[in-house]
């Protein structure tokens, strides 16, 4: 309790009950906010030294410069807290003032508040989450099945809470979470995993997502007897998730079975803490990789595309079809990291299975030059015409109970057979 946070917020009880208080919330998702002269929030953060948490003010400044400034709220040793020379007893007096006075936060130029930014449907209050079983973890933390109250009617959602190990996190950790939880938001298709938001007012910082009946992909694969129907349907969804992130400009970077949730007869892609917007990813050739799913240009220049996306997905239609099993097996990291390079491909065979779905993963996902690589889009077509099977019409602007009541969740998002919405 000595990081300051756990300190500040008992110093000021009423703080987190007040709707402009956006708790750990980063400056990357403030940007996105406030928007118009005046427009103010408070958050806590790092500003002046690692592992020194304080109230920051944030106001937009100037619209037209998309400047904001960042006023430090200083609490002195007798729980005073002040931004300029003036006083107050707690944080909630000291904005109720500025707002209602309009006097300037700094006697340097004149900034005002105006308007406060409350809080967003996706951004979740820790009072309305329960964990009741812990499923597993990872790197960043655990992931525990629980439920959700929704702010709107009270009715409470099954869901999976994904929450951090340590209960003191960097900035850097919460930057990353965050990072996540922005891009999930804006996800919306039957075979990608859903966001109901982020609780980030204290910590543990808690992404809570749907829940997947059947957990992860690799688990139920290695779990359950699939026949090649089933399993060439689960390749189709897959390829439909990730079509539809190329589609949101989203690369993922971690496509693997580990990765992906099943339930309810549907894969749906997960995990996108390693992903990023944008055409092309330049990553530092020094973070640890998973070396088993990764395309050759990657393993030589850590350089991400789409088309190593597409690479990837052709090893999880590997591991799909047989039974979630690590990729190349009897072969050690190293070995595998030289004999990719040198253009060896696993062999991807399955009794009963079409030809032509080999040569599809062979030829369009496993091409050495990303340019001989089918796009993802043309995969999903190709998959499509080998299953059969009609190809999910969804109307992404149509919510569900939860979106309804402001998440971006879509458990119940409509389905219905037919064209691919335009």
């Amino acid at each position: 309790l000595s990081n300051g946070w756990n300190d500040s917020q008992m110093a000021d009880a009423n703080l987190s009950a007040a709707q402009w208080y956006h708790g750990l919330l980063p400056r990357e998702d403030i940007k996105q906010l406030l928007r118009n002269e005046g427009d103010f929030l408070v958050r806590m953060s790092e500003p002046k030294e690692p592992g020194r948490r304080e109230f920051v003010l944030s106001v937009m400044f100037d619209p037209k410069a998309d400047l904001i400034k960042h006023f430090v709220i200083n609490r002195s040793l007798t729980n005073k807290y002040s931004i300029d020379k003036d006083t107050f007893d707690s944080v909630v007096d000291l904005v109720k003032h500025y707002q209602d006075s309009k006097q300037s936060l700094t006697s340097t130029y004149k900034v005002t508040i105006q308007r406060p930014l409350t809080r967003r449907s996706w951004q979740l209050d820790h009072c309305d989450i329960e964990s009741t079983k812990k499923l597993g973890e990872g790197a960043f933390g655990e992931v525990h099945k629980g439920t959700l109250k929704l702010k709107k009617g009270g009715k409470k959602v099954d869901v999976a809470i994904k929450l951090a190990k340590l209960d003191v996190m960097t900035k850097e950790q919460i930057k990353d979470i965050m990072r996540e939880a922005r891009l999930m938001r804006d996800f919306n298709h039957p075979n990608v995993t859903r966001l109901y938001g982020v609780a980030a007012t204290q910590e543990p910082l808690m992404l809570v997502m749907e829940l997947a009946n059947n957990g992860a992909l690799d688990s139920y694969l290695q779990k359950n007897e699939c026949n090649l129907e089933k399993k060439m349907e689960m390749c189709t969804q897959s390829a439909w998730g990730i079509e539809y992130l190329h589609e949101k400009n989203c690369l993922h970077r971690d496509i693997a079975s580990r990765n992906c949730l099943y339930g309810d007869g549907k894969v749906k892609i997960a995990d996108f803490g390693l992903s990023r917007i944008g055409a092309t990813y330049q990553m530092n050739p020094k973070c640890r990789v998973p070396i088993r799913w990764l395309a050759p240009e990657t393993l030589r220049t850590a350089m991400y595309s789409q088309k190593t996306d597409v690479w990837s997905f052709g090893i999880m239609c590997w591991e799909i079809l047989n039974n979630g099993q690590e990729p190349y097996p009897g072969m050690m990291v190293a070995e595998v990291h030289v004999k990719v390079k040198e253009g060896y491909r696993m062999p991807l065979e399955w009794p009963g299975i079409d030809s032509k779905f080999c040569n599809l993963v062979n030829t369009r996902c496993w091409a050495e030059n990303p340019a001989d690589r089918f796009a993802m889009s043309d995969i999903a077509k190709g998959f499509e015409a080998f299953t059969k099977i009609p190809r999910p019409f969804f109307d992404e602007g149509k919510k569900s109970d939860a979106s309804r009541d402001g998440s971006r969740q879509g458990a119940d998002v409509s389905m219905m057979t037919g064209k691919r919405k335009k």
